[in-house]
């Protein structure tokens, strides 16, 4: 899920676009499902409901119409890794992966012998510290400066264990906690899943600039749904559009090049065109000042 501020008429606090995509993992690219904006506070429907309600109730939806039951995973940013928006994706049989603090309040699992005789059994072991990280699993990744830590943690907020992955940057002196509430998922898995997240970040971006996502003006709320579906709609059929002229090959996807392309086929059938019917095209000629002005605010307005 990704949030976006835009600008309308009215500079609102609070209104955003909060878009759910579907990301392709082997092709490291995310496709638009939904994009709603957030109702403001006052024009909520339950006093009591709070932004990851409307969150929530935004996924469920698109869960149950897109029939997304066979998708297992959510990946979320660090907004969402609270326990009200965990338990409602667990409640959807899903399983999230997102961020944590590096501060959490993480408690390993005690694995020793329990004290014979009454009482309750022995549980946790300690509050996790980062600076000693002993009790924590090593994988390398193919980024020499990118080493994973993972193991089975509880969470005290949420009540519950996760698959903790300490993503340690040693080039940039950089640590990250991710985490799964999925407990077999492994971490090179779940750092992939997280690092794919961003892909959302350039659907966003791509719609911004090349398919006027920030550029409707009406205040409508049916009609700002609808431009926002479509400026985002565009940008995921394009690229849908470019990995079927590759054949499904693994290639960057540039918006940029995809447009620039289309606007040169568009140009040469038009001088194809001209060339057919028997125009002259010298310099001199009224045909070749009419290409010249192709699409420029004087030859529309004209």
């Amino acid at each position: 899920m990704e949030r976006n501020s835009w600008r309308g008429l009215r500079t609102e606090k609070g209104l955003e676009i909060s878009a759910l995509a579907w990301l392709d993992i082997t092709d490291n690219c995310a496709y638009c499902l939904r994009a709603e904006q957030t109702p403001p506070a006052d024009k909520t429907t339950d006093a009591e409901a709070t932004r990851l309600d409307v969150y929530l109730d935004q996924l469920a939806r698109v869960v149950s119409e897109h029939h997304l039951r066979h998708l297992r995973y959510v990946i979320t940013d660090g907004y969402d890794s609270k326990q009200k928006f965990l338990r409602g994706v667990c409640a959807l049989g899903l399983e999230q992966i997102g961020k944590l603090r590096l501060d959490a309040n993480l408690r390993a699992l005690y694995q020793g012998p329990q004290r014979p005789g009454p009482g309750r059994p022995k549980t946790y072991d300690g509050k996790v510290h980062w600076d000693n990280l002993s009790r924590f699993e090593k994988v390398e990744t193919e980024d020499d400066s990118i080493v994973l830590y993972y193991q089975v943690l509880n969470h005290g907020q949420f009540q519950r264990n996760l698959r903790v992955v300490l993503v340690v940057d040693t080039k940039h002196h950089r640590k990250a906690v991710l985490f799964s509430t999925d407990l077999t998922l492994d971490a090179l898995t779940i750092y992939r899943y997280y690092k794919a997240r961003f892909q959302i970040e350039f659907l966003c971006r791509d719609a911004k600039q090349f398919t006027g996502l920030t550029d409707c003006q009406a205040r409508s709320q049916a009609k700002l749904n609808l431009h926002f579906q479509a400026s985002l709609s565009a940008v995921t059929l394009a690229k849908l559009d470019a990995r079927q002229q590759n054949g499904d090959a693994a290639s960057a996807f540039s918006m940029a090049s995809l447009k620039r392309r289309a606007f040169n086929q568009h140009l040469i059938e038009r001088i194809s065109q001209h060339v057919a019917e028997g125009h002259s095209l010298e310099k001199s000629s009224p045909d070749y000042e009419e290409l010249c002005n192709y699409g420029t605010i004087t030859e529309t307005a004209a």
